[in-house]
C-alpha cells in the first residue's frame, strides 16, 4: 500500500508506518518513502503567531530604567503634573485652573511626559504592525507622533486666533498635552511587561494594550466632539476637523509601517 500527495516546499518530521513490516518510526523530509501511511501529529497544523522577544535585553533594561527615573523625576518635581492631567481626563478641573497652576512653567516636564507616552505607544504600535521589537521603526514612530503633536498644537493656535475664539483654542490644546501624555502612560506598564515576561504572554499584553487605548480613544473622540458642541462649530468643520487632524494620521501611520 502506498500514500501519495501534494508536498509542499517544507520540511516536516512525521510518523511512518510501514504497511509491510508493521513498524512506525519518526523521521523528516519532502517525500515519504514507499508502502507507508504519513501520521502527522494534529498540533503541526495549528497556526502560530511568531512572537519576538527583544533581541538585545540589556537595551530594553537601560530603557526601562530611563523610563522609570525620568517618571520619578516628573513626579516629585513637576507640582502636581500628572495629577492635573488626570484631573483634565476626567473633567474634575477646567482648563483655565491648569493655566492657572502653571502649564508654562512646567513645559519641560510636559515634554518630558510627552517624551514617554510616545515611546511607549510607539513601541506597542511597532509591534502590532511588525510583530518585532524594531528600534528603527520605534524611534521613526515616535518622531512621527512628536511632529503630529506639535502640528496639531500650531493649528489649533491659528484656528484660534483666526476666528477669535481663543477659549476654544486653549481648552483643545490642554486636552490634547492630557490625552497623549495619559494615554501612553496608562499603558505603560502592560507595554514594558513584554520585555521581561515569558514569550506566551506577551499576547496577553499586547490584547490588554489594544483594549485600553481603543476606550481611550473612543473617550478621547467623545471630548472633542463635545468641546466643538459646546463652542458651536458647523458641522462641517467639525467633521472635517475630526477626519484630517484625528483619524487620517493614524491611518498613515499604520499604512507606513505596514
Amino acid at each position: 500500500m502506498s500514500c501519495t500527495g501534494l508536498m509542499q516546499n517544507t520540511s516536516i518530521t512525521y510518523s511512518l508506518y510501514n504497511t509491510s513490516s508493521g513498524d512506525t518510526a519518526a523521521t523528516s523530509g519532502l517525500i515519504p518513502p514507499e508502502d507507508t501511511v504519513i501520521i502527522v501529529p494534529l498540533r503541526d497544523f495549528a497556526p502560530r503567531i511568531l512572537l519576538h522577544k527583544p533581541e538585545n535585553l540589556a537595551g530594553s533594561l537601560i530603557y526601562t530604567i530611563i523610563f522609570l527615573i525620568i517618571f520619578a523625576v516628573i513626579r516629585l518635581r513637576g507640582k502636581n503634573l500628572f495629577s492635573l492631567l488626570m484631573n483634565v481626563v476626567a473633567k474634575k478641573k477646567k482648563y483655565e485652573i491648569v493655566l492657572n497652576e502653571g502649564i508654562t512653567q512646567n513645559l519641560v516636564y510636559y515634554f518630558l511626559s510627552l517624551f514617554l507616552s510616545f515611546s511607549i505607544l510607539s513601541i506597542a504600535f511597532t509591534y502590532l504592525t511588525r510583530q518585532d521589537f524594531d528600534p528603527h521603526q520605534i524611534l521613526y514612530t515616535l518622531g512621527y507622533l512628536t511632529g503630529w503633536h506639535l502640528l496639531l498644537i500650531c493649528i489649533l493656535r491659528l484656528c484660534s486666533w483666526t476666528f477669535n475664539i481663543r477659549a476654544a483654542g486653549e481648552e483643545s490644546i490642554i486636552n490634547l498635552w492630557a490625552y497623549h501624555i495619559v494615554g501612553g502612560l496608562i499603558v505603560s506598564p502592560f507595554v514594558l511587561a513584554t520585555f521581561f515576561v515569558k514569550e506566551f504572554a506577551i499576547p496577553l499584553m499586547i490584547r490588554i494594550t489594544v483594549m485600553c487605548l481603543i476606550l481611550f480613544y473612543l473617550v478621547k473622540f467623545a471630548r472633542w466632539v463635545g468641546i466643538l458642541f459646546a463652542y458651536k462649530v458647523p458641522i462641517f468643520y467639525m467633521i472635517l476637523y475630526l477626519c484630517a487632524l484625528e483619524v487620517i494620521p493614524w491611518l498613515v501611520l499604520y499604512r507606513l509601517l505596514v
